[in-house]
């Protein structure tokens, strides 16, 4: 039986992906070291991190004042990097329109002030939150493009005077992306850039140039800049996974391609629940996120249930965020979009026995 992933992280790869990666950790009969043996310094691996860099750079957009780093410890780490590093005296405020976005801003207030200028809690995180009056000497403004427990996603980023700052983890590289309008942003590749261990970061030179000097090395970005992004050891095999789902996706026709398909499934998807008496999705259509979509049964119940029954049918990682509950179905751009037809087949067929 053919199983198709919707796990929110680690997430599913492309099958291209997955063979390169076979063939680059197979063992050879001369003994010629793996791509994960291989010094970073040395000739075959600056090479990947010299294309990765390049096409990277060119998915997003960037200009000469964004610097891009490649670095460890996940969106987490962020939260408190970020602040720690370019508040420098001045208030970060922070729009929060789900779980991910509350964690960065209780992180920020651990550093120091934080001012929380819009949230949709009040209304379970079911939409965009409108935005207040900012802070007095902004340092900058944080929001999280895609809400991957709650689904809520941003259109386009929010309209600010001040610096923006995204954390962008589960929608990096699913579609053209203003970039360019961010003075920060950083994602998990886990998502749509291969495996974990590698975290993109990419910081404006204003922001970089407010870095305190008494910062540790490891914590000083202006270091990874100068050591483009090899302070310590990178995480090779993460970088040689990117690289090799950079070129995948370059070769299905680049971020307006994925852009393409994956509002259509989406859609397919949000269609189907909006249709059924069983199903139910509470975000706002507008914010609706085309990356995570969670649902769930009438009978919340239930839920335990359709989770067991899908991974019966082949379908895994539907289970729902703790947070949350219900049901999630992960649509990240190397999902099949066959494997999106068969869990509408399922959902139908779930709701004709048990609705």
């Amino acid at each position: 039986m053919t199983q198709h992933n919707f796990s929110a992280g680690p997430a599913v790869l492309p099958v291209v992906v997955r063979e390169k990666l076979s063939q680059a950790l197979a063992p050879r009969t001369d003994g010629q070291p793996s791509i994960a043996e291989v010094s970073h310094r040395g000739p075959v691996f600056a090479a990947v991190a010299e294309e990765l860099n390049e096409r990277l750079r060119r998915l997003m957009g960037l200009v000469d004042d964004q610097h891009l780093l490649l670095l460890h410890g996940g969106a987490n780490l962020q939260f408190a990097w970020l602040p720690m590093t370019v508040a420098s005296g001045r208030i970060p405020a922070y729009l929060t329109s789900g779980y991910w976005g509350e964690k960065a801003l209780a992180e920020a207030r651990r550093i120091g002030p934080a001012e929380e200028v819009g949230s949709s809690k009040a209304i379970g995180f079911t939409d965009v939150p409108e935005m207040g009056h900012l802070p007095e000497r902004c340092a900058y403004l944080h929001y999280t493009g895609n809400e991957t427990i709650h689904g809520v996603q941003f259109e386009r980023p929010p309209v600010a005077a001040v610096p923006l700052a995204a954390d962008l983890s589960s929608e990096f590289l699913s579609r053209p992306y203003p970039y360019r309008e961010l003075a920060f942003a950083y994602a998990g590749a886990q998502k749509n850039l291969g495996i974990p261990g590698l975290t993109v970061v990419v910081i404006r030179q204003d922001l970089l140039d407010r870095s305190p000097d008494t910062l540790p090395n490891y914590l000083d970005y202006r270091k990874w800049v100068n050591s483009n992004s090899m302070l310590n050891t990178p995480a090779t095999l993460a970088w040689y996974t990117a690289l090799e789902t950079c070129r995948w996706i370059d070769s299905c026709g680049g971020l307006a391609f994925f852009q393409k398909r994956n509002r259509e499934r989406a859609q397919r998807l949000y269609d189907v629940i909006d249709r059924s008496d069983f199903w139910s999705n509470p975000v706002a259509g507008h914010a609706r996120s085309v990356i995570n979509v969670p649902f769930f049964p009438a009978d919340a119940k239930r839920s335990p249930d359709v989770v067991s029954k899908a991974e019966s049918a082949g379908l895994l990682g539907l289970k729902g965020h703790r947070a949350l509950g219900g049901l999630r179905a992960s649509l990240y751009n190397a999902l099949d979009n066959a494997a999106v037809e068969i869990l509408i087949d399922f959902l139908g067929d779930y709701e004709r026995r048990y609705g």
